[in-house]
């Protein structure tokens, strides 16, 4: 079995030699300790920045020694981006998994986006990870995989409340409405916190341009922007 195979955090990590996982961890200790390190590389990546962190930094806020680091980890970039996936993960299971709320279908849509969002921040993804994109080039293809596949769960979400739009379609505009989530992050970057209303402000936005997949005749025609990394 493969090392993503065994530890979804990882699974859509890209498999270049010198960001491949060294070793897996099997026992429950060594996975404490690699959640450990995991956990450290987020606190040094918002306390000095993803320029200025080191593996030897990560390696001391965790706890461990520097070679422990190594163990599992070539460099810093393959932890960022392993910690940088597994937050996503987290997201794209949650937007699965929770249940539709009850009202119409908008305001179905709405509550749906604000639990997304409350939960991007509650499992802790932060500015410190929204900028390490920008700094590591090889996180924008898991960020690209990651938009995909939460546009397919939109997909998902319409579709079970009645959308009866092509399921072509229905990707283009989702992809869209994700990519809106970008802007709550530009204003809250602006702002220097992580103001509520931002969150109610993309809800209304994103709810309100889904809206129309519920009405066959808005139907656009094509072409659709369609999945270039994820399979359907």
């Amino acid at each position: 079995m493969s090392d993503r195979e065994q530890n979804p955090i990882l699974e859509a990590v890209p498999q270049e030699v010198d960001l491949a996982l060294r070793h897996q961890p099997l026992q429950k200790r060594a996975h404490v300790r690699m959640a450990a390190i995991l956990e450290a590389a987020h606190a040094v990546l918002r306390r000095d920045g993803a320029e200025a962190a080191t593996a030897t930094g990560i390696a001391r806020e965790a706890g461990v020694a520097v070679g422990s680091f190594y163990h599992y980890f070539p460099n810093k970039e393959a932890a960022f981006l392993a910690l940088y996936e597994g937050k996503l993960s987290e997201l794209r299971t949650f937007a699965l998994d929770v249940s539709p709320a009850p009202g119409t279908r908008r305001e179905a849509l709405r509550t749906w986006v604000v639990a997304l969002k409350e939960e991007e921040l509650r499992i802790g993804f932060d500015f410190a990870l929204f900028d390490a994109v920008h700094h590591y080039g090889r996180l924008a293809s898991i960020a690209a995989r990651h938009a995909e596949a939460m546009a397919q769960a939109m997909v998902k979400r319409l579709q079970a409340l009645g959308s009866t739009w092509s399921e072509a379609a229905l990707f283009d505009i989702c992809l869209n409405a994700f990519f809106m989530n970008g802007s709550s992050w530009l204003y809250w970057r602006a702002s220097g916190g992580y103001a509520p209303r931002a969150i109610t402000r993309l809800a209304d936005a994103v709810s309100a341009v889904l809206e129309a997949t519920f009405d066959p005749a808005q139907e656009p025609p094509g072409p659709y922007l369609t999945p270039q990394t994820l399979k359907p």
